[in-house]
């Protein structure tokens, strides 16, 4: 029963990553409140990893002040890397540590889930038009082959779906990098439509837009 589960839990904490930009927090905090509106508790409140607060250990420590002893984790993140898999949990363990009859259940990152295909999709459809055309898949990049693989994977469904060429770039700490694809397609095709896989507006996607601003052959979708 759905009723049933959410009672075994007195809180939410949403986790985003945070950004230098305000833009990038305010969008990820209106996400979040429209998610809310579909969960069952009035204990549901919001955190973030890095570079702006609430941080994690306010946000709990505010909410075990309430009162609050089972959590429910919720990474507002789109693969599993070293956020998920280590920064979040010591975090937590470090609460944990202090207060010991709190417990806590982390739900997976977002992931190569169809919806997030389909969105995609969608948003290079609307933009697209010329037939020598090819598609940039943008993403954060990490250390780990998990998110490597996801937007590769994600960039062959695509691929297949819109029966035009698909290529994968990274931002940061992987191959290839963002820069290497737009030096790569710019003279290749007519137009290269360029998908940012980030989840909200932050300095990565300025980045992305500051350095196809000159190039007219590439939309950023």
């Amino acid at each position: 029963d759905g009723m049933e589960a959410w009672r075994m839990i007195d809180a939410v904490v949403y986790i985003g990553h945070g950004s230098r930009r305000d833009e990038g927090n305010e969008q990820f905090k209106t996400f979040i409140e429209s998610v809310k509106e579909d969960v069952p508790l009035p204990n549901q409140e919001i955190a973030f990893l890095e570079l702006t607060h609430p941080t994690i250990a306010e946000t709990l420590g505010k909410l075990i002040e309430r009162g609050a002893e089972r959590f429910l984790i919720v990474p507002v993140l789109l693969f599993s890397a070293v956020h998920h898999k280590q920064d979040i949990p010591e975090a937590l363990q470090a609460i944990r540590s202090k207060h010991e009859h709190i417990s806590f259940r982390i739900t997976d990152p977002f992931g190569v889930h169809p919806n997030m295909i389909k969105l995609v999709v969608k948003r290079i459809k609307a933009e697209m038009s010329e037939k020598n055309a090819a598609i940039l898949l943008v993403g954060r990049g990490s250390s780990e082959p998990g998110p490597i693989m996801g937007l590769q994977q994600i960039g062959r469904v695509v691929e297949q779906t819109l029966n035009k060429p698909v290529y994968e770039a990274f931002l940061t700490a992987a191959v290839p990098s963002f820069d290497t694809a737009i030096a790569k397609l710019k003279n290749q095709y007519e137009k290269v439509y360029v998908m940012p896989y980030l989840l909200f507006t932050g300095l990565l996607l300025k980045r992305i837009d500051q350095t196809i601003e000159d190039n007219n052959n590439f939309i950023l979708c």
